[in-house]
């Protein structure tokens, strides 16, 4: 290095662009991020029974007293569920001073069904088991289990970018589906050779079309999802003064897909800059300024695995949800999600109510791909929940 400053005003330039070669192995990882309905609160629900009374002052007022009991009961269980106190002093006329405390439930009654209801001699009694939470929160659930399907993906390279990348771009992809099989609660099914074509997809009955029955499609089930990914390779110039510095961009777009209506439902983009040299008027800087291909293609692999890990991160907190389909011969809900979407016999689901914020509903049979639903309060009409779409949660 001594030698080079001895040589003139030309070798301090050099030693600098010398070291900004190396600069270019740690690459500009952005976000474009399309993630809506990320969810990242815990959602806290919790069972609970209680029993409310209310006095029956005459006969003709049963009715009343049964209204009453049950409200008392389903103020009791979301106090149990949390409360809030606030007290506060009075003065009163005649100068004494008075403590006041008001009490509040810090929790909302998302569904409730009754257990019980007796007539105790002069008091009306009802038992309820109840569900308490925060019905704006939802929970990330990481043990989801998701099942994609990975179709063709959608490699873009500018004429612009150097040749000896051409074959980058398919290695790239691959490596994506190494790191999403890695995963422990993804399964993956691989049809890289075949391009996702929902419009036909939707539009084609399998039992009378000919390439269905004869090679047959690759079909995305309802629960599953399907995942294209869109690689494109570019190169910007940035002219300076002296020389122009030139930038690998890589831009990756991962797309998932709904089964069975091909609706975008997830997306999340990165976009990851390298430095590549520069161009000036002398040869040497040039040549220093040129980074190993093989240090880029690593660059590049370590940033799609990033890319692919935040993707799943993310996307395994999407609710998994599915509409309710009734079974007018077994007089039951139907939804087309089972134990191979990671659903137990202890998971629970919710829709809108109208009395209630939710309607919950309990897990009362499963199959690999099929669960039958049953309201937390069986004296629900079923037949006005069909079509609904639920959403399922845990117990915690």
């Amino acid at each position: 290095m001594a030698r080079l400053f001895k040589k003139g005003s030309f070798q301090p330039f050099v030693v600098c662009i010398f070291f900004t070669s190396f600069a270019w192995v740690l690459p500009v990882f952005s976000d474009d991020v399309d993630s809506s309905n990320l969810i990242t609160q815990e959602n806290k629900l919790e069972f609970i029974t209680s029993v409310g009374r209310a006095a029956i002052d005459s006969p003709e007022e049963t009715s009343l007293a049964r209204r009453r009991a049950l409200e008392d009961a389903l103020y009791l269980a979301s106090l149990r569920g949390g409360a809030k106190v606030n007290g506060y002093s009075s003065v009163g006329t005649g100068t004494e001073l008075t403590d006041n405390f008001v009490v509040r439930p810090t929790t909302k009654i998302l569904d409730y069904a009754i257990l019980k209801e007796v007539i105790k001699e002069t008091h009306y009694e009802v038992t309820v088991k109840v569900a308490v939470g925060n019905s704006d929160r939802k929970s990330c659930r990481n043990n989801n289990l998701v099942n994609i399907v990975a179709y063709k993906p959608l490699l873009n390279l500018s004429p612009t970018t150097p040749a000896w990348l051409a074959p980058v771009l398919p290695k790239l992809y691959m490596a994506m589906l190494k790191s999403i099989e890695a995963r422990s609660n993804v399964e993956i099914t691989k049809a890289y050779d075949v391009a996702l074509e929902s419009k036909i997809l939707k539009a084609t009955d399998d039992q009378y079309d000919y390439t269905s029955l004869t090679t047959g499609r690759v079909r995305t089930n309802v629960g599953s999802f399907a995942y294209v990914p869109e690689i494109k390779m570019s190169i910007e110039n940035k002219s300076g003064p002296v020389n122009t510095e030139k930038t690998l961009v890589l831009e990756i777009t991962s797309s998932l897909y709904k089964g069975l209506t091909y609706n975008k439902t997830f997306s999340k983009s990165h976009r990851i800059s390298l430095k590549l040299g520069n161009n000036s008027p002398w040869r040497t800087v040039n040549v220093l300024s040129r980074p190993n291909n093989t240090l880029i293609v690593e660059a590049l692999l370590k940033s799609v695995n990033k890319h692919t890990k935040t993707l799943f991160s993310e996307f395994e907190c999407q609710p998994l949800q599915a509409d309710m389909k009734l079974d007018n011969k077994r007089n039951n809900l139907v939804v087309m999600l089972g134990k191979k979407h990671g659903l137990t016999l202890t998971s629970l689901a919710y829709t809108k109510g109208t009395n209630t914020p939710w309607v919950l509903f309990k897990i009362e049979s499963l199959t690999n791909n099929t669960s039958v639903l049953k309201p937390l309060d069986p004296r629900r009409d079923i037949s006005n929940l069909d079509g609904k779409m639920v959403e399922f949660l845990e117990v915690l």
